[in-house]
This record gives C-alpha cells, sequence and structure tokens, in this order.
C-alpha cells in the first residue's frame, strides 16, 4: 500500500524541481501483481526515451534490494516471492522512490529565439514524486472478509489511515473473483471509516494489472469501461463509496511486463498457470522488457489530475 502526502513548493525558476511528497498503501489480493507493479517501477528497464518520466530512483537501501531481486529474478525466468501478513506491520517492507517527470512544454525549447521570453514564462518545473509505499500480503485483504477483531488486521488498517491515498490492484484476469473483490473493499472502507477520526478525503485507483493479455490490452486505453466491464460488483462499490462522499475515485490499466510488438503485439511473458485466481506469469524477453502505466496511478494519486502522456503506451 502507498501513503501520499500533498507538498507543492513553487518557485518562478523554470530549472528548479515542484516536488510532490506521497505515501501510499497497496491493497490487492495474492496474485493480483503488487510485488511485481512495485518491483518493475522501482527497476523501470530500458526506459523509454519519448516518456514523460525522466528517472525513478531508489532512495532507500531496502528499494535497492527490490531492484537487484526483479533484475535477478524476473530476468531469469522465475517468480517473486510475495509479501507475508505473518509479518508486523513494523517489519512489512518499505519502499521509497523518487520519480521525476520532464516538464510538459518541453517543445518550446526547440522553437526560435524570439520566443525564448515566453519560453522561460511557460515551460513548467520538473514534477519530482517522492514516494514511500509499502506491499502488504494478499491474505490481508481476504482475511478482512474472514477474520473479525484480529489485532493484527487492525494495526494493518491504522497503519492505512497514514496514507491520503489508497492502491487497489486487481488481477484484470480474475474476474470471477469480483463478489469477493466487492466483498472484501466494502469491510475495508467500513473498517477504516469507523478507524478514522480525521476525515481526510482519500483518493482510490482502482488498478487493473496483467494487462499485457490480449483480452486486457485492446481495452488499456479504456480502464473505468473496463472495470466496470470486468469487476461490475467492485466497479459498483467504489462509485458508491465516492458519491457518499468518501472520496475520490479513478481507474487504470498496468502491466509489469508490457508486451512484444505494436502492429501485432503479443504478451511479453510466459504463463506459468491460469485458473480462478487469475494468471501468474514471468518475463519472456528481458532485453525487451518495457511495462506499460506504472506511474499514470501514482500521478493521480498525488495530483488528482491525469497526466495524458503518462496514459500512453
Amino acid at each position: 500500500m502507498f501513503d501520499w502526502y500533498k507538498n507543492k513548493t513553487k518557485s518562478s525558476n523554470p530549472s528548479e524541481i515542484l516536488d510532490q511528497n506521497s505515501v501510499v498503501r497497496i491493497i490487492g489480493d495474492r496474485g493480483s501483481g503488487k510485488t511485481a507493479y512495485i518491483a518493475s517501477l522501482a527497476y523501470w528497464p530500458n526506459a523509454d526515451p519519448s516518456s514523460a518520466v525522466q528517472t525513478v530512483t531508489s532512495v532507500n537501501s531496502l528499494t535497492e534490494e527490490l531492484v537487484a531481486e526483479a533484475q535477478n529474478i524476473l530476468e531469469q525466468g522465475l517468480q517473486m516471492g510475495g509479501s507475508d501478513l505473518n509479518d508486523s506491520i513494523g517489519d512489512v517492507k518499505d519502499y521509497s522512490l523518487s520519480i521525476v517527470l520532464k516538464g510538459q512544454f518541453s517543445f518550446l525549447q526547440n522553437v526560435n529565439t524570439a520566443i525564448k521570453n515566453v519560453q522561460a514564462v511557460m515551460k513548467p518545473q520538473l514534477v519530482k514524486l517522492n514516494i514511500s509505499c509499502k506491499d502488504y500480503a494478499g491474505e490481508f485483504f481476504a482475511d478482512l472478509v474472514h477474520k473479525v477483531g484480529d489485532s493484527k488486521l487492525q494495526d494493518y488498517l491504522e497503519d492505512c489511515l497514514l496514507a491520503n491515498g489508497i492502491m487497489f490492484l486487481a488481477d484484470g484476469t480474475a474476474h470471477r473473483k469480483d463478489s469477493e473483490y466487492a466483498n472484501g473493499l466494502d469491510k475495508f472502507l467500513i473498517a477504516l471509516d469507523r478507524t478514522d477520526i480525521s476525515r481526510i478525503q482519500r483518493r482510490i485507483a482502482f488498478v487493473i494489472t496483467k494487462c499485457e493479455q490480449a483480452e486486457l490490452w485492446v481495452s488499456r486505453h479504456n480502464p473505468r469501461e473496463l472495470a466496470q466491464a470486468r469487476f461490475p460488483k467492485t466497479f459498483g462499490k467504489l462509485q458508491a463509496w465516492q458519491q457518499t462522499g468518501g472520496g475520490q475515485v479513478d481507474y487504470f490499466t498496468t502491466s509489469a511486463f508490457g508486451v512484444l510488438g505494436s502492429k501485432y503485439p503479443e504478451p511479453n511473458s510466459v504463463k506459468i498457470k491460469r485458473d480462478r485466481d487469475g494468471t501468474s506469469s514471468c518475463i519472456k524477453d528481458p532485453k525487451r522488457w518495457r511495462p506499460f502505466g506504472l506511474v499514470a496511478p501514482i500521478y493521480w494519486l498525488c495530483t488528482g489530475e491525469r497526466h495524458k502522456e503518462l496514459d500512453k503506451d
């Protein structure tokens, strides 16, 4: 999960960086791709020079270890180990990253000297997203449905209160678990509301993962419609929460592995198994490993706005 705190520092000097310091919490069922999401984001393989993302940098040693794990395990065709609910909240690994986005008006750099003064005024600062995130075990979500009064679950809920933003990851191929997800989400939101005395407005990003799969890839640019079609009950719970004043909701599609090719794309992953619980995969071609959509939900959770460039392939 991630914790987010907005902290904008503005300056008239366009060469300075606009900082946004945030803490996020990621929730989701086991196998939803939470650990792979964070690892791919931290590793940021085969960066696209045309991307709005300039750099992704590890801030602490735990994140550097995660980058090494992503490289050494995923690239060798093995699966990453998930997190363990037996850990106390103090033992859950807290990853820190710094993501720098390019200025949105950078095209002005190539305009002739006649508008250099305009460029100096209009060129925005680089945006730096400083994030701290924890990867909770998938059992945390399932146990919300089946366990009552568990002290460890209460500790996790208390930790969630530190976050302005929650990222809820769902394997897009696990749509048959929609009823379970909706029930778990409902209990999570009720428990959070009863625990929280600050009454802050939160944002929830519903993120459909594993969108390298063909049936998901074709709808990657319509995340809201995809969420409503694949997870109608969960979608309904999120919309009701938003309409009753709980906070803001938006929808995203991501792939930790990406695809191979553009005209005739295929998943850059090898399917290990697929069942009611979703799809388990490993990387197929590490040399062409390029994730999709990882930063878009983070930017929205920080700012409340969509970044069109981050929503592109």
